[in-house]
């Protein structure tokens, strides 16, 4: 799972690195039972040089997705330059093993041995975690923003209104990474939308496994029975257009998955549905001979409105 994660996240040179490391386990697991354990051993240094011997000893795996360089064990003394020319002069050696190669070669924390002349040096491992561990929290950014009336949710930047130049050039927000919106709201529909430059959250959140709860407020252009109103908590049959991890698109018609419905007013109700069909709210609403005059989300996946400013003149 590491291995996948990092290939897809990390930079390429730590990928490159990870694929090296997982052939060195390829190696031994093939050879494993054909050839003694000190063969494999050199076999697997022969890949990698900083093979460690005790590879199965079960120790401090937490710290194993860590990999560093090894110039950065000497970063608390050394610039990057003098720390390769240390290493290319031969004074190094990691797990008895002499390197005197200043390029590509990388160390565990907490489970390699560096020696510098014949003594350990100590305290890098923890200055190295450290460091990545901040380095994993701003690597994404996770942005809450009030989409207003007539934004279109789109990285497009030739659609007029889209969203990201909302957020930047009327917004003043500028993003150290590439983002985009977490699913979307139509464009006549206003309220909270989620950005962010992290892949990982559209499957986390919108997925049919994974689905999370979405609250609307929708205002009517008349009066609400509880009749109705229980028919859109049993669900709707509507038609919708379905895609499925970039499959062709096909016609969905079927009934809507139960959702809560309270009412605020005459003619303003709440939802708060599971599903993600496409202008599902609108359609159920026209099923029984409603228009909506305003629709806004306010909360998502546990997140509220709370806090952010919404346009003058919107509903409320």
């Amino acid at each position: 799972e590491y291995v996948l994660a990092q290939m897809r996240w990390g930079s390429k040179m730590r990928a490159t690195l990870i694929i090296k490391v997982l052939s060195v386990h390829l190696v031994v697991s093939l050879c494993s039972g054909f050839f003694p354990n000190d063969l494999l051993n050199v076999v697997a240094r022969k890949i990698n040089p900083l093979w460690a011997s005790n590879q199965n000893d079960g120790s401090n795996t937490r710290n194993e997705r860590y990999i560093v360089r090894l110039n950065k064990v000497f970063k608390a003394t050394h610039s990057r330059r003098g720390a390769d020319e240390l290493i290319a002069s031969g004074r190094v050696t990691v797990n008895g093993l002499p390197i005197n190669s200043k390029g590509g070669s990388y160390v565990i924390p907490f489970k390699d041995v560096i020696r510098l002349d014949g003594k350990v040096v100590t305290g890098w491992e923890d200055m190295n975690v450290s460091d990545q561990e901040d380095e994993a929290t701003e690597r994404f950014e996770y942005i809450k923003y009030y989409k207003p009336l007539g934004v279109t949710c789109t990285t497009d930047l030739k659609i007029k209104r889209n969203i990201i130049d909302e957020i930047t050039i009327h917004g003043g927000f500028q993003p150290r990474h590439r983002i985009f919106p977490v699913g979307r709201l139509d464009k006549d529909t206003t309220g909270l939308i989620l950005l962010t430059s992290d892949g990982r959250l559209p499957n986390a959140s919108l997925r049919v496994s994974q689905k999370q709860p979405k609250t609307y407020i929708i205002g009517l252009d008349h009066k609400i029975n509880d009749q109705d109103l229980q028919k859109l908590r049993d669900g709707i049959v509507i038609t919708t257009m379905a895609q499925r991890d970039n499959t062709a698109a096909k016609v969905l018609t079927a009934r809507t998955k139960p959702c809560t419905v309270e009412r605020l007013s005459t003619n303003r109700i709440s939802m708060t549905i599971m599903e993600g069909r496409n202008r599902q709210i609108r359609k159920m609403l026209e099923a029984l001979n409603f228009s909506i005059i305003t629709l806004k989300r306010v909360k998502f996946s546990g997140i509220s409105l709370d806090y952010l400013k919404q346009e003058r003149n919107e509903d409320n």
